[in-house]
């Protein structure tokens, strides 16, 4: 396979209700290695880890489950506990951090943020701090965000920005999320 390098990255959000935005995100990724690009998707507030240390690899592609829950998953008991979505906060601002010295190091095309809009819209993560982080990219490195709630700054600062809306979903039914399919 030749090596493909970009000359100039861009940037994408996948976001809105319905279902679709990290499938979207990860087809893109599999566009991108079988063109000889190397990506890696980094997954906030996600906490089933690919492997026992969070991660999964692949030739050209990794991605990174960041062990983070969000407190919609954390029960009655812990959801809306302070200090356990002050350590959330924490954790993501931390995450966040590794991710821009990672996006440094040239190694990687295509860097997937998977549900970082979701830690914005989740007031766990500043609009600021994502544009920032946005501001530091490298020219020829291809970003992808994706989650509910891209703010109107995001969007501006985007190159691309698909709206996923959900018509009818079997949740509203009852129906649990399946393995697989929606996780």
């Amino acid at each position: 396979m030749t090596m493909t390098r970009l000359k100039k990255g861009l940037i994408h959000i996948y976001t809105g209700k319905g279902k679709g935005k990290t499938t979207a995100s990860l087809g893109l990724a599999l566009r991108a290695v079988s063109s000889g690009l190397k990506v890696c998707m980094f997954q906030f507030l996600k906490k089933h880890g690919t492997s026992s240390d969070g991660w999964l690899e692949f030739p050209n592609f990794r991605i990174v489950c960041l062990e983070q829950e969000h407190p919609m998953f954390l029960g009655k008991v812990k959801a809306g506990n302070v200090n356990s979505e002050r350590k959330l906060r924490d954790k993501i601002k931390k995450d966040l951090t590794k991710i821009k010295r990672v996006m440094k190091t040239g190694r990687y095309d295509v860097i997937i943020l998977d549900e970082i809009l979701n830690c914005v819209s989740g007031k766990f993560l500043g609009e600021s701090e994502v544009l920032g982080l946005i501001k530091t990219k490298p020219a020829a490195l291809e970003l992808v965000l994706t989650g509910r709630g891209a703010t109107p700054g995001l969007v501006s600062v985007s190159d691309y920005v698909t709206r996923l809306d959900k018509v009818k979903h079997p949740f509203d039914k009852g129906q649990r999320a399946r393995k697989g399919i929606e996780y």
